[in-house]
């Protein structure tokens, strides 16, 4: 009996090392798990509208100079298209009129600011951009455009709306306006 009881647990040991070893040698497979969600790495920017620009007015200045800085070719805008240090949009009244003065650098000072920067106006939904070239008798290079067409050239590239969102981000709107007269501003 004692010989039939060390031969059954030998056959277990031998059954149980062999299916062991069986399992082992299986392909181990791994099952995948389904979702219904959609399979992007980047993320989906929704698209820029006119009531988001109206709304907030730092988003709008972004968007002029994401676009000037991306489109115009002449003139200076090129000079502020990846300033490391950001941007500084300030606002000066002159003869009636507010231009935005736009600086290559958020924290400018007043020493910093010697010559005329790139600027826009706003008016009756046209942006008219200005780009000061210093060897041309002081005239501006001038390109307006709509904003319904800032806004359609943004809609049209998910890295453009992502870029406009790092502008947003790393820019400063002065909330002072500098008044000045036609007379101290060319």
């Amino acid at each position: 009996m004692r010989i039939l009881v060390r031969l059954a647990v030998i056959g277990l040991l031998l059954f149980g090392t062999f299916l062991f070893s069986y399992e082992a040698e299986k392909p181990v497979t791994t099952q995948k798990t389904t979702t219904n969600a959609p399979k992007s790495t980047k993320s989906h920017r929704t698209p820029l509208t006119t009531k988001q620009l109206h709304d907030n007015q730092l988003l709008y200045f972004a968007a002029i100079i994401n676009y000037a800085t991306s489109n115009i070719t002449d003139g200076r805008w090129q000079e502020v298209k990846h300033p490391s240090n950001g941007w500084q949009i300030e606002p000066h009244l002159v003869s009636g009129t507010t231009r935005y003065f736009v600086w290559p650098d958020k924290q400018a000072t007043a020493d910093q600011k010697m010559v005329m920067p790139n600027w826009f106006s706003v008016s009756d939904n046209v942006v008219t951009l200005h780009s000061f070239i210093i060897h041309s008798g002081g005239q501006d290079v001038v390109h307006e455009i709509s904003v319904q067409e800032i806004i359609h050239w943004h809609n049209q590239s998910q890295v453009r709306l992502q870029r406009l969102e790092k502008i947003q981000a790393n820019s400063r709107l002065l909330t002072e306006m500098t008044k000045k007269t036609s007379s101290t501003n060319r």
